[in-house]
């Protein structure tokens, strides 16, 4: 539930925050793929490193390590995972590299989607040319994951309420008490998209005539100088041999 969370937008007012959302996603996908390139230790802690250092210029690295201990389960499997096979020492530092390298993709990612709201991403999507049927399934599916997690929380306290545990018991029995947890999620769902497809009638979604945008995006000074400073640290990692 944490690990949804992480991706619910807050907006503040920092430099990162100020940041274009089409810089903040390409420092974000540049620290992805450092992080998947490599295989190297030191490498994944310089690039963790890097992502800590941009949450902590957002102020959200509370909320960040929060949703690392909502996927410390995750963790925990990926790194048990790759260290039972090879049980020496050369197989913790790959099981480590493993985990880290998923810690960055957690908190990059979650980084820029809680400083990123939905309509900033369709606004963006939409300038680069992208169909808007396709900018509008992603905007929809990236709101409503913390609606999502919302509403599995209301449906769990309600069925707690009841006399139902869900995290008590066998096994079999914890799976067949999460069949109760799925109807009434089901029905909140499609209740949900009935209203959202008919809002979208409402305002005219699928005319030929192409809508104004009260917010238009716009790089500034700022976005260059982030985006010379990824490539420049991209370099470096290169050059000294990190990569």
């Amino acid at each position: 539930m944490e690990a949804l969370r992480a991706f619910k937008t807050i907006k503040k007012d920092t430099p990162y925050d100020r940041l274009d959302p089409r810089t903040r996603f390409f420092l974000s996908t540049v620290l992805a793929l450092l992080a998947i390139y490599s295989s190297r230790l030191d490498t994944q802690l310089i690039v963790l490193t890097c992502v800590l250092s941009l949450s902590f210029m957002a102020k959200r690295v509370r909320v960040i390590l929060r949703g690392l201990y909502g996927s410390l389960f995750l963790l925990v499997l990926i790194f048990t995972l790759n260290f039972v096979f090879t049980p020496n020492l050369q197989g913790a530092i790959y099981a480590l590299v493993m985990t880290l390298r998923f810690t960055t993709l957690i908190t990059s990612f979650a980084l820029f989607f809680n400083s990123t709201s939905p309509e900033e991403i369709g606004i963006a999507l939409e300038g680069v040319s992208v169909p808007r049927d396709f900018s509008l399934l992603i905007n929809m599916s990236f709101r409503f994951v913390p609606t999502l997690s919302n509403d599995i929380q209301i449906v769990s306290d309600a069925l707690r309420s009841r006399g139902l545990e869900l995290e008590k018991g066998r096994l079999y029995n914890r799976i067949k008490n999460y069949v109760y947890l799925l109807v009434p999620l089901i029905i909140f769902e499609v209740r949900r998209s009935m209203m959202i497809a008919e809002a979208l009638e409402a305002r005219g979604y699928g005319l030929d005539v192409k809508p104004t945008r009260l917010v238009s995006l716009k790089f500034s000074w700022k976005d260059c100088l982030a985006i010379v400073l990824a490539l420049l640290g991209t370099f470096l990692l290169y050059f000294f041999g990190f990569l």
